[in-house]
């Protein structure tokens, strides 16, 4: 690329976070602004901050302010890409774990945003259940895309301490940093 070209921009505050990151944001977001369901978002006159379904929380976490819950993306660039990102984890975490309603219907074709928000939307859904979910899948993308780098220095640490590693240790060891 040319330098006096405009080069594609980050912002700072997207440039290291990860699916896992910004689903604990959107869990800590439905406990402190309430959780809904049926609407992204539960909006009155002066309200900044409103209560939200799980996928408005996401956006909340991504974008900072509430935004139309489109079926794919929410914009363009680097706030749309982990958006889309962090759907798509989470969708396929509630596939592979089978807690999507009628999953054994849903195929290939649904989108990951149809599928988080059918979730979401199930009659028998509570908020407890919905925070705990973000956080057993942001866990277990951390675990699942951990480098051999991070692998290795938790088990060098451990090993220090004359303990042996573990995945629920690696999880704690990682939160910490």
């Amino acid at each position: 690329m040319n330098p006096t070209q405009k080069q594609p921009h980050t912002p700072a505050a997207l440039a290291d976070l990860t699916p896992a990151d910004t689903l604990r944001c959107a869990a800590r977001y439905l406990e402190i602004r309430g959780w809904t369901q049926g609407d992204p978002y539960k909006l009155s006159e002066h309200d900044s901050f409103p209560p939200a379904c799980t996928l408005g929380a996401i956006a909340m976490a991504v974008y900072g302010h509430p935004v139309a819950i489109e079926d794919r993306y929410c914009g363009d660039g680097a706030a749309a890409d982990l958006w889309d990102t962090t759907v798509t984890c989470l969708a396929d975490f509630l596939r592979h774990d089978g807690r999507t309603p009628n999953f054994d219907d849903n195929t290939p074709s649904t989108s990951a945003t149809e599928t988080v928000a059918d979730w979401n939307d199930d009659a028998t859904q509570t908020l407890p259940g919905v925070l705990d979910v973000l956080r057993d899948c942001a866990e277990d993308y951390d675990w699942t895309h951990a480098t051999e780098d991070q692998l290795e220095t938790y088990a060098d640490h451990e090993y220090s301490q004359e303990r042996l590693p573990t995945r629920a240790g690696f999880l704690v060891w990682r939160a910490a940093r």
